[in-house]
């Protein structure tokens, strides 16, 4: 795995991080609230607890789909390289040969 996609994996983990911190704050929110006495609280709460409920269940399944989806390429090439490992070898060693060609400079 080159740096960029590790880059890429991390940026999204810290994306997906970041939405249950904010997900499980609202939660704490709703629990905290509910204390409060008045119509208009409890609407909100109601339409809050909706919101929550439905940006988790869209996380989870985004969740999903990028391992599968990060599963399905990682099983690819695998099996290019090991249908092909003397051309991952060429390939491997022409991607090295240029980036020692850039850094030198």
């Amino acid at each position: 795995m080159n740096q960029t996609t590790v880059q890429l994996a991390l940026g999204k983990q810290k994306i997906i991080e970041d939405i249950k911190v904010l997900l499980n704050d609202s939660e704490e929110l709703l629990r905290l609230s509910a204390s409060l006495p008045s119509e208009g609280v409890e609407a909100l709460r109601a339409r809050l607890r909706d919101h929550v409920d439905t940006a988790r269940g869209a996380l989870e399944d985004a969740q999903a789909n990028a391992q599968s989806r990060y599963r399905a390429g990682v099983d690819c090439t695998e099996k290019y390289v090991r249908d092909n490992p003397w051309q991952s070898l060429g390939i491997a060693a022409g991607i090295g040969f240029f980036f020692g060609i850039l850094i030198s400079r």
